[in-house]
């Protein structure tokens, strides 16, 4: 098999994230105290009890129509707006708030740079998929006078009041220029100075706050007269700051995550990411600029534009929140499992959990497991795929990432804590010995294997040179429970191929490495922790090697270790 290089790093590790089914954001935000007072969205609901409009569309004609979701808590019912809008042009009219608070956004009214106020936006020009389901998101080009505002608004964040904010965009849709955000502004419609506004933004301006890593586009916040990747930034700050902001991570991705969090201790954070993958990466944690708190929220919500009509900038919106306070790490890690498990850009519905059980029969211990024989129940509750564009229909339909190699099933297509999960039936035994059948062109990767979430065991997978030469790696735990159990095969680092995992009654061990053949040739062996890290290396030949392992190993902690030449790989117990 191969693997594609993912340019958004920090995948998502959601064996710690309890994602209930059918919520929105905006209910893990009411659980954690800090409600929603603003929830905007073309493409699904944000609360798993909201039933109805999303938006409003316009025809040419005059004629406007309410655009519905298919079900309480679910995705838009874009065929509405295609009946409707057949032969004629539409715009956005309305996005509705699917808060208690009502906060809808319409059209700009005249604000300092839109002097006429703003123009609705056509409705048909930015068709996406989601969970199986065409959806439309609100495109905006530069200096197309579109935008959305609401100055009068009821529950948003004044003075200087905790909040926090998200949208979901473009990753591919973007410009330099000012500003194309989503948030908390002026409900003067002007430039009213330092801390009078807090939005997210995306795009890659440099201007008005310096370069962040790479080329962009990045995450930044328009706090007003400065667009901020850090504690610094105004007009035209960046042709004489030059550095970039050394964790303003450009972001490549087809659908972003762009977050601002707002707490009122005299900082802010910035975090972002791939809406279809991962955890967001913290962009910015620190102070805010001298002159900017406390601030000075004037409560006005903004998209598109800049706190005072600036429009330059570029983008697509497809979805949006505001919360009152500001929650913690956790929640945002919640919300963006919610946001990945949506489904954005995937043309096969992601479906409701159905119940965990055997995939065939429950499998029995000793005895081997098929890596393809996961429990049913789908993404989340069989097994945890952090990556839904390697969806295909091989051996099952749920696919966790499964491979052919020859004529063998195999499980490839994994990131780090992604998960398979296997309903177990465990005989009475001793000391157990673990056979994988496994191939990899990487070094240093390995897996766990989990009872009832308990670590058990670390495999560690050779370097075998080819994701289809298959070897077979070896280690011993010991005895299991006998009764039924979870058990769960886990990646701690990829990239690697598993066939099968097989449980017999262990067998006595040699303490040291043997070979078969002897020279007296030297040659350096590397030492690998289960972590894959090198923790030392000696030099020696084949006839001396075990003589010099007796004395390197007596400063090294008990355990299991790896050592590596150019020929062999051995892996080996360190008992103290």
């Amino acid at each position: 098999m191969r693997y594609t290089t993912i340019k958004v790093v920090a995948l998502l590790a959601a064996t710690a994230i309890t994602v209930y089914a059918n919520e929105g954001p905006c209910d893990i935000y009411a659980r954690a105290k800090t409600p929603c007072v603003a929830a905007h969205s073309l493409t699904r609901a944000l609360y798993s009890s909201y039933s109805g409009n999303l938006y409003q569309v316009r025809r040419a004609d005059g004629q406007t129509k309410d655009i519905p979701v298919e079900e309480p808590g679910g995705f838009v019912k874009s065929s509405v707006q295609d009946d409707f809008c057949a032969g004629s042009k539409c715009t956005i009219s309305i996005i509705y708030d699917q808060s208690s608070y009502k906060n809808d956004l319409k059209k700009s009214p005249p604000v300092y740079w839109l002097k006429e106020g703003a123009k609705e936006a056509d409705a048909n020009r930015a068709p996406i998929y989601i969970s199986g389901r065409k959806a439309y998101g609100f495109y905006r080009d530069a200096w197309s006078a579109t935008g959305y505002r609401n100055n009068n608004t009821k529950g948003v964040a004044t003075g200087d009041e905790e909040e926090s904010m998200y949208m979901v965009v473009d990753g591919r849709h973007y410009n330099d220029l000012c500003c194309f955000n989503y948030g908390n502004a002026e409900t003067t419609g002007n430039d009213d100075g330092p801390g009078t506004m807090e939005c997210i933004y995306f795009g890659s301006d440099k201007d008005w706050g310096g370069p962040g890593q790479g080329n962009g586009p990045w995450v930044a916040a328009d706090l007003e007269d400065g667009v901020f990747k850090g504690n610094d930034a105004g007009w035209q700050w960046g042709k004489t700051h030059t550095t970039p902001w050394p964790n303003a991570l450009s972001i490549e991705a087809d659908y972003v995550t762009a977050m601002l969090k707002g707490p009122n201790d005299g900082t802010f954070k910035l975090k972002g990411g791939s809406a279809q993958k991962g955890k967001l990466n913290t962009m910015w944690d620190g102070p805010r600029k001298r002159g900017y708190s406390p601030r000075k929220l004037q409560g006005a919500i903004v998209l598109g534009n800049g706190g005072d009509g600036s429009d330059g900038g570029a983008g697509t919106f497809f979805e949006g929140c505001m919360t009152i306070g500001n929650p913690p790490d956790s929640i945002d890690d919640k919300v963006q499992a919610n946001i990945v498990a949506a489904g954005y850009g995937s043309k096969i519905e992601l479906k409701k959990p159905d119940p965990i059980e055997p995939f065939k029969d429950t499998l029995t211990i000793p005895g081997k497991i098929e890596a393809e024989n996961y429990d049913k129940g789908g993404n989340g509750q069989g097994f945890l795929d952090t990556d839904i564009e390697n969806e295909n229909s091989l051996y099952r339909e749920d696919n966790a990432g499964l491979d052919s190699a020859g004529d063998a099933i195999i499980y490839g297509w994994g990131y780090a804590n992604d998960w398979l999960r296997y309903t177990i039936k465990v005989s009475k035994n001793d000391s157990l010995d673990i056979t994988a059948r496994v191939s990899s062109p990487s070094d240093s990767t390995f897996f766990s294997i989990l009872v009832d979430d308990k670590d058990i065991a670390k495999i560690m997978v050779p370097n075998t040179s080819d994701w289809k030469n298959f070897e077979t790696v070896t280690t011993t735990v010991p005895a299991i429970t006998a009764g039924d159990h979870v058990l769960k095969i886990q990646i701690d680092k990829p990239y690697f191929n598993l066939d099968w995992i097989e449980f017999t009654a262990a067998k006595e061990k040699t303490a040291l490495p043997q070979f078969s053949l002897r020279t007296n040739s030297s040659q350096i062996y590397s030492v690998y922790d289960v972590l894959g890290n090198r923790v030392t290396s000696f030099q020696a030949s084949e006839s001396s090697m075990q003589n010099i392992w007796d004395k390197a190993r007596v400063d090294l902690p008990g355990g299991i270790y790896v050592i590596k030449t150019n020929s062999k790989t051995i892996r080996i117990s360190n008992t103290k």
